[in-house]
């Protein structure tokens, strides 16, 4: 396990959790969604989308540490390579957390340039789904019968 202060290695993994409606039957199977910063609610993406890097945890589950018990069951776990990121002129920028070790924001991602040019992000997020879509550690259960 590295310290989260090492620097980020390009052979690292992130780890994106994903909420189950961002599951789909398609092609990529990870919703590029998964990928937009939140611009609405209580906690929008202000400093770009949250990941996790995964050699500072000990099991990539660790990482629903941030969510609540009983929304855990619904979220699930991708991978997405740091090497990735550099191609599509993304970085990810330490944002240390008490609840989880190794929080990283990408913050090209963020919810004021998002807000203003979405199109201008379809490229990313599919690039992001396509690679999570290849890389799932983890599906969430599926939703109880309404």
């Amino acid at each position: 396990m590295k310290p989260e202060s090492d620097p980020l290695s390009p052979d690292e993994m992130l780890i994106r959790l994903v909420y189950r409606d961002r599951f789909t039957n398609r092609v990529p199977i990870i919703s590029p969604g998964s990928f937009e910063p939140r611009v609405k609610g209580n906690h929008p993406d202000t400093d770009g989308i949250s990941l996790f890097r995964q050699d500072c945890l000990n099991d990539p589950e660790d990482a629903l540490g941030v969510i609540a018990p009983d929304k855990r069951p619904a979220t699930g776990i991708v991978l997405v390579p740091v090497g990735l990121l550099g191609t599509l002129n993304l970085t990810a920028v330490a944002k240390p957390i008490p609840q989880v070790p190794g929080h990283v924001v990408i913050p090209e991602l963020n919810s004021t340039d998002y807000a203003t040019r979405p199109s201008d992000f379809t490229h990313i997020k599919l690039a992001l789904a396509v690679a999570a879509s290849h890389n799932i550690v983890r599906r969430p259960l599926a939703a109880p019968p309404t």
